[in-house]
């Protein structure tokens, strides 16, 4: 054992505290002092500071559980912190006595983690919302402070790990109108910190290397019989980004899986509701405590978990299909239970009070296919994303060919053909096996994602439905025009990206015609795909730099460009038009002729060289006017790599199938 000394408790939690003072003094404070001493050129040496900081944190770690254990120490002698005192009325507040403490010993923080799962599951298993928070007063402070402690965090999910995911369960407040008091969502906040941390924490090195959590705390959170409490410490925890991908994923797994099981994932009921406006208030406490969507919530923040859900060839697809549904919403109520005195004549009323739960859902499918572009192992995680989601868009279009998405999912599709307009490109002209592929199965090759094209088809009769919806993405890939003329002039393959395109195009008119659009919603079409070209086609995005043309990162370049801008709430057509509308009646015109782009992509492939004076071109950008006309007519039989201006505009007519 260490050494023994006599110690004053009280004296001791001075010391803590003001420990606790420097250290933050020191953390705050010292890189602007660094700064500071470096810009007047001082020549004292600062690189200690961050360990000093480091061994600060420490050392108030070690004096906190010196602190607990010296109170512990005092309340075994009987000491106890109110006690009746002769003559006096009431209880009055009496100092601890002096213990000898084994300061060596008890200087661990894994000590002091110990004691706080102890603690915990001693609150917790009484099952007392009351006593729970009560004795659980300490623990957030105690948490906040140990977050970056392996020591102590190993030790507190060892011992705490099952019954701490079920917090949320014995915490919930069943009176008064809100769910959680202050201090039991301070409790839970602090625990789904802790959670996250730990889970990024590694022990050991090398071969040795291992989660710090261990497997019964993670079984505790992905495999419990409690999901809906496991789901509040991820809604009270830190931002998605703050949690180990990989538990996240296994996270969200579980709670599709208990969702498409009939589980619990609502807070528990408070009764039978005695009024419809206690049944609607329900409703919405469904919708604010949904287990589901703050796991969703999370996982579509970090990104990499979602793409780990969707993105496994094995399981992908049976996850996806559970995300594309329109069932995404509370259950509702039965308003006839209210209506005693009324008999509905066609039978049960359907239920009312439902409340939209998309929006994690929309965001999360949108996270799932967000990788950058590349060989890497997310890039194809995100290349099987996009099958997936396309293929259980098309099952949910066969299956319900009346029944149309909720808007949040309709929008997260969208984004997703904009974002992936190349992959669905390619795929108008495949109809074999769905799947992701390096593109000549080379592994320099970028990962793209393919569909059969009655699965394209069945995705887009689900992902548009308004006029406006169709004129925006028909925007966007006329838009594209300039690069595809580039990327195919410079994708060593051959391919000819302008057919793809126009491939792609055929298909979303013939998606529309199904519609029967009205002529009059045709202008908002027409409109909304003004405005998108407008937006793009003047801004530049999507140009090509072709930098290394024909190197490994080509093909990247080209599937980026090509999907850039992906369509999202950043792109804001409105300015764009009101701009160019001020002086652009007669080149309004003319930028949508499809002349204006061809030549941008012969300009960006490095085909063109226009004249150092020519007035149509300004920072790499082609300026519709008279001058542009007239170089266009003199070089109309002009070949540039390989065909004549006049054969590209051709094909790029035939691509956009403008309507002159």
């Amino acid at each position: 054992m260490g050494e023994f000394v006599g110690v004053d408790p009280e004296n001791l939690k001075e010391l803590t505290k003001r420990l606790e003072h420097l250290h933050d003094l020191l953390a705050r404070q010292g890189p602007a002092i660094h700064q500071k001493m470096q810009k007047w050129g001082s020549e004292l040496s600062f690189a200690s500071l961050s360990r000093l900081i480091a061994a600060a944190l420490d050392d108030v770690r070690d004096m906190d559980a010196r602190t607990t254990r010296a109170y512990e120490l005092a309340r075994e002698q009987g000491w106890s912190v109110m006690t009746r005192a002769p003559g006096v009325l009431g209880p009055v507040f009496t100092r601890p006595p002096v213990v000898r403490l084994d300061w060596e010993a008890t200087g661990w923080s894994g000590d002091q983690g110990r004691r706080d799962a102890e603690a915990l599951t001693a609150a917790l298993a009484a099952k007392d919302p009351e006593a729970a928070r009560a004795a659980l007063s300490t623990l957030p402070e105690h948490l906040e402070r140990h977050l970056a402690d392996k020591d102590y965090q190993a030790a507190f999910w060892a011992g705490a790990g099952p019954l701490a995911v079920q917090a949320a369960r014995t915490l919930y407040n069943r009176t008064g109108p809100a769910l959680f008091s202050a201090e039991s969502v301070g409790i839970l906040r602090a625990l789904g910190a802790s959670l996250a941390a730990a889970s990024r924490m590694r022990v050991g090195t090398g071969k040795e290397s291992r989660p710090l959590l261990s497997t019964a705390a993670r079984d505790a959170m992905t495999r419990g019989s409690d999901p809906w409490s496991a789901g509040m410490l991820a809604k009270y925890g830190p931002d998605g980004r703050s949690w180990d991908p990989r538990l996240l994923a296994d996270l969200t797994r579980t709670m599709l899986d208990a969702r498409a099981a009939g589980k619990t994932i609502w807070p528990p009921a408070r009764g039978e509701a005695e009024t419809d406006t206690g049944a609607t208030r329900h409703q919405r406490l469904m919708a604010e405590f949904d287990a589901v969507g703050a796991v969703l919530r999370r996982a579509a923040e970090n990104g990499v978990a979602a793409r780990h859900v969707l993105g496994d060839p094995a399981t992908g697809l049976r996850y996806a299909r559970m995300l594309v549904s329109d069932s995404w919403h509370t259950p509702g109520y039965d308003p006839g239970r209210f209506l005693s005195s009324y008999v509905h004549p066609g039978g049960a009323l359907p239920p009312v009070g439902r409340v939209d739960l998309s929006t994690p859902v929309g965001a999360f499918l949108k996270a799932a296919v967000s990788a950058e572009r590349g060989t890497s192992a997310d890039a194809e995680e995100s290349a099987w994303s996009v099958v997936h989601i396309v293929q259980a868009t098309a099952d949910f279009a066969r299956l319900h060919p009346q029944t149309v998405l909720p808007n949040q999912v309709r929008q997260a599709l969208i984004y997703v053909a904009g974002r992936h307009l190349p992959d669905f490109a390619q795929s108008v002209n495949h109809d074999f096996a769905s799947g992701a592929l390096q593109q000549g199965n080379k592994p320099s090759n970028p990962w793209v994602a393919i569909n059969k094209l009655d699965e394209l088809e069945g995705f887009f009769m689900q992902a548009l439905q308004k006029p406006e919806e169709f004129g925006v993405f028909k925007g966007l890939m006329a838009s594209r025009v300039s690069t595809a003329v580039a990327a195919t002039i410079q994708d060593p393959s051959d391919r000819n990206y302008l057919r793809e395109m126009g491939g792609l195009f055929g298909l979303i008119q013939r998606v529309e015609n199904t519609h029967h659009f009205e002529k009059e919603l045709r202008a908002d079409e027409e409109a909304a795909r003004d405005q998108v070209l407008l937006a793009t086609a003047s801004g530049g995005f999507g140009a090509l730099s072709f930098s290394n043309p024909f190197g490994p990162g080509t093909m990247a370049e080209i599937m980026t460009a090509l999907a850039t801008p992906a369509l999202n709430d950043t792109l804001d057509t409105g300015h764009a038009l009101k701009a160019l509308k001020a002086d652009m009646d007669a080149s309004r015109r003319q930028v949508f002729q499809v002349e204006v782009p061809v030549v941008q992509g012969l300009l960006d492939a490095g085909a063109v060289h226009p004249p150092p004076d020519a007035p149509w071109v300004r920072g790499g950008r082609v300026i519709p006017d008279a001058a542009l006309v007239d170089w266009i007519s003199l070089h109309a039989d002009t070949r540039y790599a390989g065909k004549t201006l006049t054969d590209w505009i051709t094909d790029a007519q035939t691509a956009m199938r403008m309507q002159q």
